[in-house]
């Protein structure tokens, strides 16, 4: 056994004696957390408890699945145990410190101080153990995360693992701004992340897959999952996050789409939740809903980074274009997601109950929806009806090969560019009057500059269906033309030229709406009116010069089947 094998074998023997420990000699542990004090480790229930609870799960959870991967020799196993300690454990810690859930806040922050002592620095010595140090561990992930499954089996506990680690930051989204119980993102990170990261390593694992432990493995989790919130108990919120992981760990004993399936229900309902209680909470002075549309809106846009810095070199040059253009477009509705919220709020209707609640509700989700199946698109090397310019050339064909693929992205998409901003500038007008539009009535001009701002949003996705994608069929399949019924772009333009318009009008429309939200306009009346009249009839010239210049266009793929 090498120093890189051994360390394993010492942190699971660790992990694997925490909690007996704890409550054998809790006085060690006292010792072991900088010497905070035995009387002060007891003095209140919900701190010990709290503690319990991390290192309940570091038994159950983890020194299995470090003691089988010894045994097992999955070398790869050992690599994501050290990525996962230097990244998710260090990041979770982190925030635990900051938002003041560390069960020993009171004694600078001791239990997150020991964390970053053993599991994070332990982490960068046993990645540097490797042969090829720290960069062999990333090397082996990375390759690790590019295999396929190669069963059906496999590529059902992938979904499940995939689906599993968003029902985790969901999770963790949820313990951090509405549970707030003492060292709850490290319990939530133990119940959600490392195990899906488990079974994630299964699936793309080229080794044999050890069926019947993950069985038993399922079993022992969620018996330990429900014995905490309902024996145990007292951990607050934290009950239910238990008892969703443990009814979608158990589903999985059936199959891992079941599974699948209830965790992805689970990660909706908690949104619903979270989403309940930013509507009638306020932090720092700020009604919560308004941090939370902000923190979706910048979720979407690192989500588009993170995806450039990991693939973007498996591309070639005009394939780089396209995911640029993507990136933009992620950018934009990332920014859209958090000003239709902002702009609501200012106009007070982001209440419970009050016609801005369903953007809370919605426009969050199918807004990272509907990005990260754009980013699958481009993975996967295949068009949508939806983005002409993708397939007209013969880039891409035009559709997946998979009805699944095609229905997810077109409901997606209608959900995003129709329904959503098309309630978003309904209820925008409803808050703030329709009169705001008026360049002479307008109430205020704060008012005026949010009624043309989602206006430009508006009429620019409608315009985009009339002169380039039209309402395409959602699938290939003859099913998916009954509805909604294909109409072709009734004024065809080329594509190409109406997408640069597109993103002059989005780009004018997020502007009115930030500065209509966050700046005093009222001694720039006139300006800002002259500034907005002369922006529509710039873009609308523009409009008019690609339809002109796009008559009666036909598109390149479609002159070539002619011949």
């Amino acid at each position: 056994m090498n120093s890189y094998e051994f360390q394993l074998l010492f942190g699971a023997a660790n992990y694997a004696g925490m909690y007996p420990s704890l409550l054998a000699v809790p006085s060690l542990w006292a010792f072991m957390l900088f010497n905070v004090g035995l009387d002060n480790l007891q003095s209140d229930p919900d701190t010990l408890r709290s503690i319990e609870a991390v290192f309940l799960l570091l038994m159950v959870v983890v020194a299995p699945a470090y003691f089988l991967t010894l045994h097992y020799k999955y070398t790869n196993y050992i690599a994501v145990t050290v990525i996962q300690r230097i990244l998710v454990v260090s990041v979770l810690a982190g925030i635990t410190a900051v938002i003041g859930q560390d069960p020993l806040s009171k004694f600078n922050n001791n239990f997150v101080a020991l964390m970053f002592v053993v599991d994070v620095g332990g982490g960068f010595a046993h990645g540097m153990a490797h042969p090829k140090g720290l960069r062999g561990c990333f090397e082996n992930v990375w390759t690790l995360s590019k295999n396929t499954p190669t069963t059906p089996f496999n590529k059902a506990l992938r979904l499940e693992a995939y689906i599993g680690m968003t029902f985790g930051l969901m999770a963790c989204v949820y313990v951090g701004m509405v549970a707030q119980i003492k060292a709850g993102l490290i319990i939530a990170m133990l119940a959600t992340f490392i195990i899906y990261f488990w079974l994630g390593f299964h699936a793309n694992d080229p080794s044999e897959t050890p069926t019947k432990f993950i069985l038993f493995h399922r079993v022992a989790i969620a018996s330990t999952l429900f014995y905490m919130s309902e024996v145990e108990g007292n951990l607050g919120d934290l009950k239910l996050v238990f008892q969703m992981v443990a009814c979608s760990l158990l589903a999985g004993l059936i199959s891992p789409y079941a599974a699948a399936m209830t965790s992805g229900v689970c990660t909706l309902y908690l949104y619903k939740l979270g989403s309940d209680w930013v509507l009638s909470t306020e932090l720092s002075g700020e009604k919560a809903v308004f941090y939370w549309m902000l923190g979706w809106g910048i979720a979407t846009i690192i989500s588009s980074y993170a995806w450039i810095y990991l693939f973007i070199d498996g591309y070639d040059e005009k394939q780089k274009k396209r995911v640029w253009r993507t990136n933009w477009q992620d950018r934009i509705l990332g920014v859209f997601c958090f000003l239709s919220g902002a702009a609501l709020d200012k106009a007070g209707f982001l209440l419970p109950g009050t016609i801005g609640a369903p953007v809370v509700y919605l426009l969050p989700p199918v807004t990272l929806w509907f990005t990260l199946e754009t980013k699958m698109l481009n993975h996967m090397q295949v068009g949508t009806p939806f983005h002409p310019t993708w397939w007209i050339d013969g880039d891409l064909p035009k559709f997946s090969h998979t009805d699944w693929v095609n229905a997810t992205f077109g409901i997606a998409t209608a959900l995003i560019t129709v329904i959503l901003t098309s309630y978003a500038f309904y209820a925008i007008n409803t808050a703030i009057g329709v009169t705001s539009l008026s360049f002479t009535d307008a109430e205020t001009t704060w008012k005026f500059a949010m009624a043309h701002g989602i206006l430009y949003i508006f009429h620019s996705g409608m315009w985009m269906i009339i002169a380039s994608s039209g309402i395409p069929p959602v699938g290939k399949a003859k099913a998916f033309s009954v509805f909604p019924p294909p109409l072709p772009a009734p004024l065809q333009a080329n594509p190409h030229d109406c997408v640069p318009a597109h993103k002059v009008d989005l780009f004018i429309g997020n502007l009115l709406l930030f500065v209509a939200t966050f700046f005093p306009l009222d001694e720039y009346d006139m300006p800002l009116k002259a500034a907005v009249g002369f922006a529509w009839a710039v873009t609308t010239l523009m409009k008019v010069n690609i339809h002109i210049k796009g008559w009666g266009y036909v598109a390149p793929i479609v002159k070539q089947k002619k011949k």
